[in-house]
């Protein structure tokens, strides 16, 4: 009778199998924990520009129905975390040397700018809004 010798073989994984199966793991958790951190940090600053775009908004629709449209700056701030600055300046509408389109236009236009700060100290933001804002050239 011939003896067949046979190996004694374990089922299961070798350590070094596991080791490299951890470390796999390990990279990938990593992975999808940076991008779900940079998720969360692009979605609370989207949130305070969409937030400076209100007040923003806010502050330039008050510009010629409860503040006058006159030329100057103002500034404020609306709670502990946001605060503005306002410019209002004469809008030049000439176009060249001998431009009539300030003369056949009857209005006077004012460029309204606001900017918006919010944010600490240490790490300040900002975000700046500008539109025009029309004043009839004869009310002057």
């Amino acid at each position: 009778m011939k003896t067949i010798a046979t190996r004694n073989r374990q089922n299961g994984f070798t350590l070094l199998e596991v080791l490299v199966a951890f470390v796999l793991f390990a990279l990938s958790f990593a992975v999808v924990m940076q991008i779900l951190t940079s998720s969360v940090r692009n979605t609370g600053r989207s949130q305070e520009y969409t937030q400076a775009a209100l007040w923003a908004q806010s502050v330039m629709a008050e510009v010629g129905l409860a503040e006058p449209l006159e030329t100057g700056t103002a500034s404020g701030s609306f709670n502990e975390k946001y605060s503005y600055s306002l410019s209002i300046s004469e809008y030049d509408m000439s176009i060249g040397e001998g431009s009539l389109v300030s003369e056949t236009i009857p209005v006077d236009l004012y460029l309204v700018a606001v900017e918006i700060y919010w944010g600490e100290s240490s790490n300040p933001a900002s975000a700046r809004f500008s539109t025009l804002k029309a004043l009839n050239g004869n009310l002057r």
